[in-house]
């Protein structure tokens, strides 16, 4: 069955997502701000890398897509059925005033939220039915191309790691497991790997919990990877880290017993070597680009790990001290424009 998809951000995530389903002879158009309609119209090229030194590195393929639509008015959108919708941007864009008027927008269709903060579903779920929204993780690394200073060529380029496939779910009472099943089927169909889970947040909670406040830490090392196994750095990110999994094992469920091992600088001494060499891409640069642009998400993640362990009655010592420790950011307030 084609399937009428609208995604909302064409940035590297949307343009992913978007040429597999279309390659699955899905309908898809996307939803951006006006000032990216242009951008789009000539097409888009993107990169699929093959695998690292680990597994022997096979060559880049290239991908072109260019039967799509572009929208940017919210009443547009009102005006057509949609299957799907899939929310492809960051935690602090889906709280600006476009998201919302987005999601007043879409009608009855499947609302799939990618975002990775505890609480992004239950808000989505505040500008939607309930049963209709449809969360998901997203397995893949993808980013513009070529890095800043960097040659290259113009697109994006992105990496599926084997056995990562897009986890789908549902939070208990509050959603369709039908619903759940179209978009993993959906995704398969254009040949991503996905796995549907009746309790999202259980299946899922503990892995960003450990990833943010580790990229924190890498942030306040100056992005440098080398030096980060050895830092006191590394040491409060672990700490936060320990914090966070306990906050979201207590909101979801989730088990903390499969992270605590990753909660060791010593592991991490020895593990990033290897995922440096694992990954077909500079990983330090990549780090640092893609949480560059994401680091008003990271803060907002912090925060809100930090308020629910107040909330919880668990320790947020080392998530506020982490938090305390960033560098500011420019006085922050969602608008239009945050939307791509």
């Amino acid at each position: 069955m084609t399937l009428n998809i609208l995604i909302a951000g064409a940035g590297a995530v949307g343009q992913v997502y978007a040429w597999h389903l279309a390659q699955a002879g899905h309908k898809v158009h996307f939803f951006v701000k006006s000032a990216y309609v242009k951008d789009l119209e000539a097409g888009l090229t993107l990169y699929r890398l093959g695998y690292g030194l680990i597994f022997g590195h096979t060559k880049s393929k290239v991908q072109h897509l260019s039967d799509f639509g572009v929208l940017s008015d919210p009443h547009t959108v009102s005006t057509m059925k949609w299957d799907q919708v899939w929310l492809t941007f960051s935690s602090d864009a889906l709280r600006s005033d476009l998201a919302n008027e987005l999601l007043a927008a879409v009608g009855t269709a499947t609302v799939v939220c990618l975002q990775p903060d505890l609480q992004d579903g239950n808000y989505v779920q505040t500008r939607v039915a309930p049963h209709q929204v449809v969360q998901g993780m997203i397995p893949f690394l993808s980013y513009q191309t070529p890095f800043p200073g960097q040659p290259g060529p113009q697109g994006i380029a992105y990496f599926l790691p084997p056995g990562m496939p897009t986890i789908v779910g549902i939070q208990p009472g509050n959603g369709s497991m039908e619903r759940v099943h179209d978009v993993v089927g959906a995704l398969r169909s254009g040949d991503l790997s996905a796995k549907a889970v009746q309790d999202f947040g259980r299946s899922t909670a503990t892995a960003p919990a450990l990833l943010q406040p580790l990229i924190a830490a890498l942030e306040l090392n100056d992005w440098n990877l080398n030096s980060l196994p050895t830092s006191a750095n590394l040491n409060l990110g672990l700490a936060a880290a320990k914090e966070a999994i306990a906050v979201a094992a207590t909101h979801t469920g989730a088990s903390t017993t499969p992270l605590r091992i990753l909660l060791q600088p010593l592991v991490w001494r020895m593990l990033l070597p290897i995922m440096r060499r694992f990954f077909p891409l500079d990983l330090e640069t990549y780090l640092q680009y893609h949480f560059s642009k994401t680091a008003i998400q990271t803060r907002l993640m912090l925060e809100n790990y930090a308020t629910l362990a107040e909330e919880q009655g668990l320790s947020a010592v080392a998530l506020t001290q982490l938090r305390q420790a960033m560098p500011s950011l420019p006085q922050h307030k969602p608008h239009r424009a945050e939307v791509r």
